[in-house]
Formats: C-alpha cells, structure tokens, sequence
C-alpha cells in the first residue's frame, strides 16, 4: 500500500512540475475567466436565489466543454514516459503489481488534471461573489457541479489516454481524441452522425439537464431533457468504459512483460 501512494505522489508531482501543463491552463483558463465572467454588461446579471444551482452548473459546464480535452491531450504521454526513461523496467523489478502501477498512476494523473480545474472554478466562483454577482452560497453547487459534471469527464478521458497510447503512435492518438471529443460530445445529431445524444456522452451534457435543470441554447442541447436515471446510467457507463480501458492498459502491459 505504501509503494501504490508513494506511485500515486510521484506521479502527480510530476505531472504538476511541467512548465507547460500550467501554462496551457493558465492561457485556456484565463481566456475562460476574461469571456465568461466579464462580458459587456455581465455586471448587471446578478444571480437570483433560484437560480443559483442552474448557474453553478452552466459556469462548470461551460469550463468542462475544453478542459478535459486539454487534460487528455497532457495525460497521453504519461505512462509512454516510463517506458522512454525506462522507468517501467525498475518498477517492474518492485513489489508493486501491474494492476496496483495503473491504478496508483492512473490516479496521479487524474488529481493532477483536476486540481487546475478546481483553481479555475474557485477563482471563478469567488470573482462571482466579491463582484456582488453571486451569494457565498454559491460556492456549494459549484463543489457539487465540479463533482458531477468535471470528475466523470476527466476520469473517462485521463483513462484513455493513459492506455490507447500503448498500443498507438502518441501524435495519431491525441489526434483522434481531439477529433472524437467534438464529435461524441459536443456535435449535434441534427448536424451530423453522432453519439453526443446517448449515454455515451462524456462532456458532462447530461448531468447538466438532469441535476441542474439547465437546457437552454449556450449549452449545446442534443436531447429535449436527460433524466435523473439517464444521468446514473451514464455515470455507469462512463465508468464501466473506464474499467474497460485500465483492464486493456493492464492485459497488454502483461503481455509486454512475457515477451520481455
């Protein structure tokens, strides 16, 4: 248990000591915080009482249409690194199982992709309250948004990017995943082919509706109204998938060590 947590620091530490993983959030996040917050005449729509939760759930929906594309774009060279600096080699030689290494790395990761985004939704959330916008109770249904909404977006795309790129070139894959996001979640069916209005939907869209009653027009709508069963069928879906690719992650690192 020691070695699985000392896995999970490292990685974490890691991933949060890279110039450019603050740097591509400070740039994305800032943009956010300048176009939504503070909009020409945004210092006028003060957030009535009952509108508190849908509000909270738009604000962290409208974070989460981007920044768990940006967090599987920097998760996708995590587990490759061990094998270029060979890492993987002496980890291998450890106690420390192959499952219990994907799990414990695999949740560095995650923290580490969710820890910006938290940064972002509370200077948010507190610019809302100190600007007169929002009252401190305000900050309660962002915390629950952030856990229904941005948790399961994360945990689903840092899943994938931490196995598709074992058995795939690093650059096809962040490619395709770039191009999946805006396809499987954020493309309407009207326009296009998609996956965006089922369970499948990763973006957060569903939730939004459910708990949060939010299906007006700046939220990209794909279904008249997703229901609260709807909402635990894609949380169970979503984590099924993430089973799914940690499980593959774990099969093929096996299979690479009989061969070694």
């Amino acid at each position: 248990m020691k070695q699985f947590f000392n896995v999970t620091r490292y990685e974490f530490s890691m991933s949060i000591r890279r110039a450019g993983f603050w740097i591509t959030y400070v740039l994305l996040g800032g943009f956010y915080l300048v176009s939504i917050l503070i909009p020409a005449g945004r210092d006028s729509a003060v957030i009535a009482p009952d509108q508190i939760w849908p509000e909270a759930g738009h604000l962290v929906f409208m974070f989460n249409i981007f920044l768990p594309l940006l967090a599987g774009l920097l998760s996708a060279d995590r587990m490759q690194r061990d094998f270029r600096n060979g890492v993987r080699e002496l980890q291998r030689s450890s106690p420390l199982s192959t499952p219990n290494y994907i799990l414990a790395k695999y949740l560095g990761v995650l923290i580490s992709t969710l820890l910006p985004f938290f940064l972002i939704l509370i200077i948010a959330g507190l610019y809302s309250v100190f600007k007169g916008l929002a009252p401190w109770e305000f900050l309660w249904p962002l915390f629950v948004a952030f856990l229904a909404i941005a948790l399961p977006a994360h945990a689903f795309v840092v899943a994938f990017s931490l196995a598709c790129p074992l058995v795939m070139p690093l650059r096809v894959y962040q490619v395709l995943f770039t191009g999946y996001w805006f396809w499987g979640n954020l493309l309407s069916p009207k326009a296009f082919p998609t996956i965006s209005d089922t369970v499948l939907n990763a973006v957060g869209q569903i939730p939004l509706q459910a708990y949060f009653s939010v299906t007006n027009a700046s939220t990209h709508p794909v279904s008249d109204t997703f229901t609260r069963p709807q909402a635990m069928l894609n949380v169970l879906v979503l984590t099924v998938l993430i089973a799914a690719a940690l499980s593959t992650a774990n099969a093929y690192l096996r299979w690479q060590a009989r061969r070694a």
